[in-house]
């Protein structure tokens, strides 16, 4: 992985700090951890690739990233963990990497949608097949038939089951906007406070 390519994975620009680094990494993993996603496997094995994918992209970026941050006037800064511009820090990092989590998450809806588009289609295919053949004697006939019957009947078996998915993968889309909504506006509010 480039540099360029770990800066994308984590939502950061060139230059990114150690500390924005470190709490771009920390946010995000929160927010795609595979135990968002329950007993949904498919979902999980997903959100677990992702993690690897973060990992790699918090190593890659550590590996030579300036350690002092740096405020809009240059200035380094030495805000205390209470402080506003240390609040509004953190919570642009959270905001940031909810909506770098929210247009993964948004990517792989996306996929399932078509995917599960895909399989409706297959199985209409595979029905009207089905139906042609089932009028037909013979072996043929009946094999097509039922080699048919068994993708249509897989295709629908499938589409539900990616149904299941979609709805998941919506609902924590909408989390991660209500999330990145709340950070933005806590940021906000710190640095007005802060100024």
């Amino acid at each position: 992985m480039t540099r360029d390519e770990a800066l994308n994975v984590l939502g950061l620009a060139a230059g990114a700090s150690r500390e924005e680094i470190s709490a771009a990494y920390r946010e995000l993993a929160q927010m795609l951890h595979p135990d968002k996603y329950g007993d949904n496997k498919r979902l999980r094995a997903r959100a677990e690739q992702q993690m690897r994918t973060i990992n790699e992209a918090r190593d890659v970026l550590l590996k030579g990233a300036r350690s002092s941050r740096r405020t809009a006037g240059g200035r380094t800064s030495s805000a205390t963990a209470s402080s506003p511009a240390s609040i509004a820090f953190e919570a642009t990092a959270r905001a940031n990497a909810a909506e770098t989590a929210r247009l993964s998450v948004v990517a792989d809806l996306r996929t399932m949608r078509e995917r599960r588009r895909s399989m409706l289609m297959m199985a209409g295919v595979a029905a009207v097949i089905a139906f042609f053949f089932s009028r037909m004697r013979g072996g043929i006939g009946l094999t097509i038939f039922s080699v048919a019957s068994m993708v249509a009947v897989w295709g629908v078996i499938d589409a539900v089951l990616l149904s299941s998915q979609v709805d998941a993968l919506q609902k924590r889309s909408r989390e991660l906007l209500q999330t990145r909504d709340a950070a933005r506006k806590i940021a906000e509010e710190a640095s007005q406070l802060g100024a």
